[in-house]
Formats: structure tokens, C-alpha cells, sequence
């Protein structure tokens, strides 16, 4: 796949089509979870937390797993990604996260896991949905 710029910024197609899934997914939730307002709020919440969690990991678990190369040249770990170990990492962070915070808040487990799951499958239809398209189109 390829990319465009947007003036000094390099962007790749992928990223413009894993946030129309994340934007389509969260519209959707948003319609899926409208009959108990409070509940939306919190689970929404939640899951964006539980993302932004495991991607910020994955981002910086090079500090931990390269140690030499961000020693070495300091800005690289804006530059540098954790692999299939910050993956892993990130992965883990993200579901204790998740438990702790279905723990935390008494609503019952099979809401939880249907706006997981429908969340989840959402996101892989979209972003298969769009990745098509952009193939055609290209």
C-alpha cells in the first residue's frame, strides 16, 4: 500500500483506513449502546482507554526491549516500535486494563463481552470493508 502527504507529513493509506474503522465502529456502538445511556458512557470509555493503552505500550516498550538503540540516539524511540514483544506487552496491558475496569463497574459480563465482540467484529468488516475499496480504486 502506499502513501500521500499532507504537506511535511508522510500518511499512510493503512492508517487512514484503520481510523474510518475506528470512526465507523464507534458511530456504531454508539447506536448499539443508545438504550442505556450510562452504561455507553462507560463502556466507550473503557474500551478507548483499554486501545490507547495498549498502543501507547507497544509504542514505547522499545525503551524496555531496545535499550542500546535508545541509548544510543534518544529520539528513537519516537521512531522505533516494540515489535512482536510490545505487542505482546501491550496486548497484556490492555486486557488487565479491561478486567480491572469490568470489575470496577457492576454491570453484567454478557454486555460486556456483546459490546466487545460487536465492537470487534464492526472494526475487522470496515477496515476489510475499506481496505477493498481502496484496492479497487487503485
Amino acid at each position: 500500500m502506499g502513501a500521500f502527504l499532507i504537506g511535511p507529513l508522510l500518511v499512510k493509506y493503512e492508517w487512514v483506513i484503520v481510523l474510518l474503522s475506528g470512526f465507523v465502529t464507534y458511530f456504531t456502538l454508539l447506536q448499539v449502546l443508545r438504550d442505556s445511556e450510562e452504561y455507553k458512557k462507560v463502556f466507550l470509555n473503557v474500551i478507548l482507554n483499554s486501545v490507547l493503552i495498549g498502543y501507547f505500550t507497544y509504542k514505547f516498550s522499545s525503551i524496555f526491549f531496545q535499550t542500546e538503540n535508545i541509548l544510543s540516539s534518544p529520539m528513537g524511540f519516537l521512531y522505533f516500535s516494540g515489535g512482536r514483544k510490545g505487542i505482546i506487552l501491550g496486548t497484556f496491558f490492555a486486557i488487565f486494563y479491561l478486567v480491572l475496569a469490568i470489575k470496577k463497574y457492576n454491570y453484567p459480563l454478557n454486555k460486556w463481552i456483546q459490546g466487545i465482540v460487536y465492537g470487534s467484529v464492526t472494526f475487522m468488516l470496515s477496515y476489510w470493508l475499506f481496505r477493498t475499496l481502496l484496492i479497487l480504486l487503485f
